[in-house]
């Protein structure tokens, strides 16, 4: 993909790789590439540059704003099914016996600030488009949610045993949305670049096409610095 300095356009990054690489592979001297680069054929040339690169970055911009938006979605969805994980384990609290509820509290402290690191440990992975790494990550940071909670509901005595089946019952309910929310994620993120690749081809193409150097390069440049020459002394 096509990217910007900031203080050179990305078209003239294009253009001035192109010439460089003319200057390189033919050994010509600066003076007569730059004469080369002014002439009606240096600008054809750079215009050809100018309507496929530009092409490129309005295709490129387009499936970027595409992905941009499956990311806020699939971090909407993701929180979406944290929060709702955190809800059904608040609920399953308020089935204890009134002599634990100083304990239920402290869980529910413990669960809330869980919740919300486990969003925000995914969003680096998802903004990096790695489905398989915030994939595992949620379901690694709902492992370790799980165990923090079972622990607490061992120190609360035997009579919990219903409550924590039932937690257990929700963290794998989560657990098990994960794998399709990722999966979908990647399926898009594949179709968008498929998408992209068949929309570019065309301007690839064209660029391809200004590879002065396929066929005899030192000799095109030879006729062509032999040309300005005769027309210098007429």
């Amino acid at each position: 993909m096509l990217w910007q300095e900031k203080s050179v356009p990305s078209m003239d990054l294009v253009k001035n790789a192109f010439w460089n690489y003319v200057s390189q592979a033919t050994l010509t001297a600066e003076d007569t590439l730059q004469m080369i680069r002014n002439s009606e054929l240096g600008q054809e040339i750079n215009d050809r540059i100018s309507q496929s690169a530009d092409a490129i970055n309005k295709y490129t911009l387009a499936i970027q704003n595409q992905v941009t938006l499956l990311t806020r979605d699939l971090m909407a969805k993701l929180s979406q099914e944290a929060d709702q994980l955190k809800l059904r384990l608040e609920q399953e609290m308020t089935s204890v016996q009134s002599h634990l509820k100083p304990y239920v509290e402290e869980i529910r402290g413990d669960i809330e600030e869980q919740v919300e690191r486990l969003k925000k440990d995914a969003a680096p992975y998802a903004e990096a488009l790695n489905s398989e790494a915030l994939r595992s990550t949620l379901v690694q940071g709902a492992e370790e949610l799980k165990a923090k909670l079972e622990r607490s509901l061992m120190e609360m005595g035997p009579q919990t045993e219903e409550l924590k089946q039932k937690v257990d019952q929700h963290f794998l309910e989560f657990q098990m949305s994960m794998s399709p929310l990722a999966q979908t994620f990647q399926s898009q993120l594949a179709q968008r670049s498929q998408e992209l690749q068949k929309n570019l081809a065309p301007y690839s193409e064209e660029l391809s096409k200004l590879d002065p150097y396929a066929q005899d390069l030192k000799t095109q440049l030879t006729d062509l610095w032999e040309s300005f020459a005769k027309n210098k002394q007429s």
